[in-house]
Order: structure tokens, then sequence, then C-alpha cells
């Protein structure tokens, strides 16, 4: 497997997450379908060389999401 194979695969999985996610709703059903979903995507990858790196990747753009959904509520709740 080449780099492509190894690492072109990964992005695109963990952008296509981010773009599923990024309209934040962030009430209780939508956050546990995006940690189940991450869980499923990062097991697909367990005892790969790509796992760490997979996890990773998640782990940033869940923070990423963890931080729009802080800054919308703070927006909300000064209106």
């Amino acid at each position: 497997m080449d780099f492509r194979e190894q690492y072109f695969d990964i992005w695109r999985l963990v952008w296509d997450f981010h773009k599923k996610y990024s309209n934040v709703i962030g009430t209780d059903e939508y956050w546990e379908r995006l940690i189940a979903e991450s869980g499923k995507i990062v097991e697909q990858y367990r005892g790969l060389p790509q796992y760490e790196f997979i996890k990773d990747l998640m782990l940033a753009i869940i923070g990423e999401i963890e931080r729009i959904d802080k800054r919308r509520r703070i927006s909300e709740s000064e209106k």
C-alpha cells in the first residue's frame, strides 16, 4: 500500500465526518451520534499503523466542533 492509499482515505474519511457534523446542533442526540460515528471510523484502523494518526485527527475535529458549539452557545446566551 503506497502513501496515498494509506493516508488519503483517512483524510477523506475525517473530512467527510467534519462536513457532516459542521452544522453544530449541540443536542445530546447530536453528540451521541457524533461520538458513535467517530468511534466506528477510528475502529476501522485498530491494529494498523495509521490507527494513532486517524485517532488524533478525529480528536482534533471533535475538539473544533466543541469550540464551535461553545461559541454558538455563548452567542445565543448574549441575545
